[in-house]
């Protein structure tokens, strides 16, 4: 299918990853509006948009900010409303049937978004059809039944929300007791589950299902150097050939009854190399860089969905042993690391490149650059335990 000329509103232009999507949206010959909240932004920066929509709001609230969607959209103006963020997939995937009226999106059906965004549901997926994944507390047992099973530290992290926000580790039940009840931690908004440690590295998957339930795209990545040390989101990303572990990934999207793109991300302790399902990621991936260079087509995929058209197969050989860093924290780890000269972390010798940086359209890391100095305090707030 042809996409030169299709008018796509690119929302969350503040994101890193849309440095790729506005590049892959370019090359396929979309006239590409996007919406940000400031000039630092990547997409504001960055010379692919056609438009620029400049809006310092939406970002603050979200009540705004599903009006604001539904405006534009009313507007007639735009082929394909797509989001990025979990907050706008959300909103588009809840107000779908207004939406679709004015637009076609690129959104998951709502159902299979409010399932993945259930960590506690993942789980019980993962446990009832052997996807692997963290010993975890069912809703259908006590404390006590549970924690006769498994021996601590734990890992204790809010059901819905994303990233390590909110996440605990308790070594004892006086500290899980003390954490209840004080009013901490809800038992019934909490996932608790056996704590893997040793675990820096991540397995990622990037899957993209089409309307008729078909895999299209799957490939996996090994993520590592998380900054801040230990808890904080991964910097480094590598394809790598896992096969197993992307029919996991398959496997638990397809129970969920999704449809579109998504990542499932996995947990591997350093003591016995098994990776588990953490969480599913409904939203375009902060790392999809790597899924573009290990030689997926997973926007022109989208849009193809998005149309109702036949999506087009992954290639048959993929990339891999290439690598994307997001080069500001993986700098603060190379920094405060102890095992920043460990002997796998300076080995390769394939081909890396940077999240947002590309020679053809430098100016979006500068700009970003400068944002992540200005975000640093705050976000190092946000991860205190």
């Amino acid at each position: 299918m042809d996409f030169k000329g299709v008018r796509v509103l690119l929302l969350d232009g503040f994101c890193r990853q849309n440095a790729i999507l506005l590049k892959e949206l370019h090359d396929l010959g979309c006239e590409v509006t996007t919406l940000c909240d400031s000039k630092l932004d990547v997409s504001y920066a960055s010379r692919y948009p056609k438009h620029r929509i400049l809006d310092r709001k939406f970002k603050k609230d979200l009540s705004y900010y599903e009006e604001l969607i539904l405006r534009l959209a009313k507007t007639g103006e735009y082929d394909v409303i797509f989001p990025v963020v979990e907050e706008s997939t959300d909103i588009i995937s809840r107000n779908i049937d207004e939406i679709k009226k004015y637009a076609k999106t690129t959104v998951p059906p709502h159902e299979a978004f409010e399932k993945a965004k259930d960590k506690q549901l993942t789980m019980k997926i993962c446990m009832e059809n052997g996807i692997y994944c963290p010993k975890t507390k069912m809703d259908n047992e006590t404390l006590d039944e549970y924690l006769a099973t498994v021996q601590f530290p734990l890992a204790l992290k809010p059901r819905e929300g994303r990233g390590s926000v909110g996440f605990k580790k308790v070594h004892n039940r006086e500290e899980l007791d003390n954490l209840i009840a004080e009013g901490t931690v809800k038992v019934e908004e909490y996932v608790i589950q056996e704590f893997i440690d040793e675990a820096e590295t991540h397995r990622v998957s990037y899957t993209m299902i089409d309307q008729n339930g078909q895999v299209k795209s799957s490939m996996i990545s090994k993520s590592t150097r998380p900054y801040p040390l230990g808890i904080g989101t991964n910097s480094r990303f590598e394809s790598v050939d896992m096969p197993e572990i992307a029919r996991q990934s398959e496997l638990l999207l397809q129970l969920m009854g999704w449809r579109g793109y998504a990542s499932v991300c996995f947990i591997e302790s350093d003591k016995d190399h098994i990776p588990k399902v953490m969480e599913i990621n409904g939203r375009i991936s902060a790392s999809f860089k790597i899924s573009v260079v290990a030689g997926l087509h997973i926007v022109r995929q989208l849009l193809e969905m998005a149309y109702d058209a036949e999506v087009t197969p992954q290639p048959e050989q993929l990339n891999y042993n290439r690598q994307i860093s997001h080069s500001q924290s993986s700098f603060l780890w190379f920094l405060k690391s102890p095992s920043r000269f460990r002997k796998e972390d300076c080995k390769h010798k394939g081909i890396r490149r940077d999240v947002v940086f590309s020679w053809a359209d430098p100016l979006p890391y500068l700009t970003y650059s400068f944002q992540c100095l200005g975000k640093y305090k705050k976000e190092m707030k946000k991860r205190e335990r």
